[in-house]
């Protein structure tokens, strides 16, 4: 059992190794002026005693954050993180990349805020940023649908397929095929990030926005798929307890038990 000291001093080591050198990194604007009992929990809590467990490593950690907070709009919040990003080993090719992944869950407003707020910091600090051109305009869009499906089933298992449905005119058929045309089949499939990568940024973002149907639910399903183990998995969830709440946390942590439990893992 560590003291609430010990909590502290593992919080401000995680940070430290966090600000590069920035002292802004230690520093909670409002909140250091208005409520210091408040930073001293959030620095125990949150860095001391989140940050530190050992079931994630940082890198994961910071994919996590950035996730939740561009799916929650916070974006002074942000600039932060994609700087720690950045200072924990990440590379500009990674950052960019997770926000890319992020497009079909939280809208093209939020990752356009985000990219510009990285190109920012890209300039500030002398980053000489190539984009990775990976996206092939000259497929067909069966083609493309067909790298999606392939995909998609990669990741999650049995999908729906609109020709096959008996109702491939209606809109919400539509509205499939294009989600596994571009987001399974034109976002997935690019390099830069790992399919453990990806589903941990999908997870903490639906976790955040409270998104508790079958949605999350074969979103962990997926998340075995591509090799994470329960343990990694409900440590996403506790990772953004103090950025979404933990009422969200709390619930998808029961659909993920009982998830473990109807395939027979031991958590």
């Amino acid at each position: 059992m560590t003291t609430l000291n010990e909590r502290f001093e593992k919080g401000q080591a995680m940070r430290a190794s966090m600000a590069g050198g920035d002292p802004r990194h230690f520093t909670l604007p409002g909140i250091d002026q208005l409520a210091p009992d408040l930073k001293r929990i959030i620095d125990e809590a949150l860095f001391g005693s989140i940050w530190t467990r050992p079931q994630l490593d940082t890198r994961h950690r910071c994919i996590c954050t950035v996730s939740a907070l561009m799916a929650l709009g916070q974006l002074p919040l942000l600039r932060r993180h994609i700087e720690r990003c950045l200072n924990v080993g990440m590379t500009p090719d990674e950052v960019v990349e997770v926000f890319i992944q992020l497009t079909f869950y939280v809208g093209v407003p939020a990752v356009e805020t985000a990219m510009r707020i990285t190109k920012e910091i890209f300039e500030e600090r002398g980053i000489s940023f190539t984009p990775t051109l990976a996206y092939d305009s000259q497929q067909t869009p069966d083609e493309l649908y067909q790298s999606g499906l392939s995909t998609h089933q990669q990741h999650m298992g049995d999908v729906t397929v609109p020709e096959a449905s008996g109702d491939s005119e209606s809109q919400e058929m539509q509205l499939e095929r294009l989600i596994n045309e571009y987001h399974w089949g034109a976002i997935y499939t690019r390099p830069n990030l790992d399919e453990k990568s990806r589903t941990i940024c999908a997870l903490s973002a639906m976790t955040v926005l409270g998104i508790y149907d079958r949605q999350i639910r074969r979103r962990i399903e997926g998340a075995l798929r591509v090799g994470m183990s329960p343990q990694e998995i409900m440590e996403v969830f506790i990772q953004v307890t103090l950025y979404g709440g933990y009422f969200t946390t709390r619930t998808a942590m029961r659909i993920a038990r009982s998830v473990f439990v109807e395939q027979g893992l031991n958590t």
